[in-house]
């Protein structure tokens, strides 16, 4: 599944989720977070408006990778009881 950026202007993130931020003035995306009506970086304490980075767009974060998971037997589940 593809994930979009979402813009500030349509939709604001959840509370406190960690999300993906992009910047109308700085080319990498950065972890951050949306709390008390400003956005945070990772676990920071000081808004990025305040360190001059303008969020314009954000995305869930992805699933983290599980790998595949090994098919369960029915032997596997008598064993499991």
């Amino acid at each position: 599944m593809e994930q979009k950026w979402i813009p500030i202007e349509e939709q604001i993130p959840k509370e406190g989720e960690y999300i993906l931020l992009s910047f109308e003035n700085f080319s990498i995306p950065v972890i951050g977070r949306f709390e008390d009506g400003a956005f945070y970086a990772g676990d920071e304490d000081e808004s990025l408006v305040k360190q001059d980075m303008y969020v314009n767009a954000w995305m869930p974060l992805p699933k983290p990778y599980r790998g595949e998971q090994p098919k369960q037997t029915n032997a596997d589940r008598i064993r499991s009881m």
